[in-house]
């Protein structure tokens, strides 16, 4: 049987119980993070130790519309975290992902550093002189 993940608002069933997966935020960075080579590694690590795990992921320009979308595709592509609800599933539980509504967008240390470096403030005053020709 095919597993799929489905985007559904959260109505509670008698008898069932439930694993919460909850995004808090989304952090930029601009230094080169290794990957996360598997979700549902880190997920399960999530689990077991109780603790808040990073996942690090390259991205494309996200929209507001768009980053729930490709939180979903990226846990859709990988076979380790559907394994891991399959699993979970076995064991009884229901895996649920919380996504708020208005999911914080943060600049990472290494992205603040350069920003504040003299190539990052060339940037910002190119960009700011392209927005002034724009206005």
């Amino acid at each position: 049987m095919k597993q799929e993940l489905q985007l559904n608002p959260f109505k509670p069933k008698k008898d069932w119980k439930y694993k919460v997966i909850t995004l808090t935020d989304i952090t930029l960075h601009t230094a080169d993070k290794k990957l996360s080579s598997s979700i549902g590694k880190k997920v399960k690590k999530s689990f077991k130790t109780n603790k808040i795990e990073r996942i690090y992921s390259p991205s494309e320009e996200l929209s507001d519309s768009k980053v729930k979308i490709f939180i979903l595709d990226m846990l859709k592509k990988d076979p380790e975290f559907m394994k891991m609800v399959q699993e979970e599933e076995k064991k009884g539980y229901k895996i649920l992902i919380d996504i708020p509504r208005e999911l914080p967008l943060f600049p990472g240390k290494d992205t603040m550093d350069f920003i504040n470096s003299k190539n990052g403030k060339r940037i910002l005053r190119s960009l700011a002189k392209k927005s002034d020709k724009d206005i």
